[in-house]
């Protein structure tokens, strides 16, 4: 090719550029914006995400609303036993070694009557 030649078609090629450049600048958006779509739905922040978070949420708050209702029957039952006859009851038979009518105690130590052997 001739020198004539190569400089009649820089300026085409400039031209061409210019002409592609907008067609190119556009499919840098597109694939930018493909790829932040992307990551809103399949990422560590993403739509499914959010959704398994959600659900797990909920799990959890229903583990916790149970844990709690039986954190308040036990609370209850404490304090019935602290201010209830039956305390009263049980620290009697155990300080004293009372029996309720019908019950067999049977006593395992190891000198019951204090005799030496």
């Amino acid at each position: 090719m001739s020198k004539n030649n190569l400089q009649q078609r820089a300026p085409l090629r400039g031209l061409q550029w210019r002409q592609h450049r907008g067609l190119l600048v556009l499919s840098l958006m597109g694939a930018f914006a493909l790829g932040l779509l992307i990551l809103s739905v399949f990422g560590d922040q993403g739509v499914f995400r959010i959704k398994l978070l959600a659900r797990d949420r909920v799990i959890l708050e229903e583990k916790v609303r149970n844990i709690e209702n039986d954190n308040a029957s036990l609370r209850r039952k404490l304090r019935e036993m602290k201010e209830g006859r039956a305390s009263y009851e049980l620290a009697a038979r155990e300080k004293l070694g009372l029996v309720k009518p019908g019950e067999i105690v049977y006593d395992f130590r190891a000198d019951p009557l204090g005799e030496r052997r």
